[in-house]
């Protein structure tokens, strides 16, 4: 009975065109699709500098935290990170984990959750592990949260308020100081994830606007901006401790390579020297927007991640499979990932990329939005 109903789901999916498999990325395409922003990831310069820094490290923790995994690399990142954020900090194997582990270790059913409509997954998974009571505001609306914290302040022993900077699916970004202005107001506990903000705006965007000490729990995943794998979690001494108690994501978990943590300190003591990298993705993104109003495409993006609405799935296999000939790899973002007629071309934008680069591709992909229907 387990395999007939996989299979019926299977092909369901088929028929939607929403059935996903893995592929091999053509190294001859151009990526347009990575969320490595900053091009730390795949820079063979910063590459080369780095082994000669760090030679002939272990490939392995072989433990966790709680063992032998808090290793002097790691220790010495997070002691980087404190004085960078004048916070404590926790290092986490991922963003995933480290959403997660947050959420489930410090909301329960006496807790009530308000998170944006668009948050990531492990925010979503944290909250239902957690058993705590949800609400969704409308997405980056914060006349809407307000209205809910009004009719629930009193109603809870606390009240989480969770929100992402910079959100992946339609590149647009929250008002962080009105967000915090409206803590300020009710009180209640903050969790940012800067995981498409990192990098791109330095050490963050709380960090550059100087509102981190007005942040309960600030994550920092470091898969995109970053160019690595691992997350910062930014918190009080006490939280932290409790953490290290009790959140199971972080106890029982194998603590990451020296190699991926030595590349972390890495990148966060060069951080402040990538200003002219900074510079170029501003004039990269302030390109595409015009070419994207002179064409006339549809986007809710502000900023270096672009999604150009396409509709329906078919149509968005089209154009994507014409891209590809053209050897462009977009990610075609589809339904149920996103709302019904909204499938769209998921575009991060990296100074790896030229200027020509942009205007051809857009080029390219006018002639197809205007092509296929």
């Amino acid at each position: 009975m387990l395999k007939e109903k996989i299979k019926k789901e299977l092909e369901n999916f088929k028929d939607e065109n929403r059935f996903r498999k893995l592929t091999i990325l053509n190294q001859d395409f151009l990526n347009l699709s990575s969320n490595d922003y900053m091009g730390f990831g795949n820079n063979a310069l910063l590459i080369e500098e780095f082994y000669k820094k760090y030679p002939n490290l272990a490939l392995s923790s072989s433990s966790s935290r709680l063992i032998s995994g808090s290793y002097s690399l790691v220790m010495k990142l997070e002691e980087l990170a404190e004085n960078i954020y004048k916070k404590p900090v926790l290092f986490f194997n991922s963003g995933f984990d480290c959403n997660c582990c947050v959420i489930e270790t410090f909301c329960d059913e006496k807790t009530l959750v308000i998170s944006d409509k668009l948050n990531h997954a492990s925010i979503h998974d944290g909250i239902l592990h957690s058993k705590a009571t949800l609400l969704r505001y409308k997405h980056l609306d914060l006349s809407h949260l307000k209205i809910l914290l009004k009719k629930n302040k009193d109603k809870f022993e606390n009240i989480f308020v969770i929100s992402e900077t910079i959100y992946s699916m339609d590149g647009d970004c929250v008002h962080l100081e009105e967000l915090i202005s409206l803590k300020k107001e009710f009180n209640f506990s903050l969790v940012i994830d800067e995981a498409h903000s990192f990098g791109v705006y330095s050490y963050g965007m709380a960090h550059s606007k100087k509102l981190v000490e007005h942040i309960d729990f600030l994550t920092i995943p470091l898969g995109k901006g970053g160019g690595s794998t691992g997350s910062y979690l930014i918190c009080n001494q006490l939280y932290k401790d409790y953490i290290i108690n009790k959140g199971r994501k972080f106890i029982y978990t194998t603590a990451l390579p020296p190699i991926n943590i030595a590349w972390n300190i890495f990148i966060l003591e060069k951080m402040e020297l990538f200003k002219d990298k900074r510079q170029y993705l501003i004039e990269l993104q302030e390109l595409a927007h015009s070419l994207i109003k002179k064409y006339n495409m549809n986007t809710l993006s502000t900023t270096h991640i672009i999604s150009i609405i396409i509709g329906d799935n078919e149509r968005l296999d089209k154009i994507t499979n014409y891209l590809k000939e053209k050897k462009y790899f977009v990610y075609g973002v589809k339904e149920p990932t996103v709302p019904k007629g909204t499938s769209r071309i998921r575009i991060g934008l990296s100074p790896s990329l030229s200027k020509d680069n942009i205007i051809d591709f857009f080029q390219e992909l006018n002639y197809a939005l205007n092509t296929f229907f």
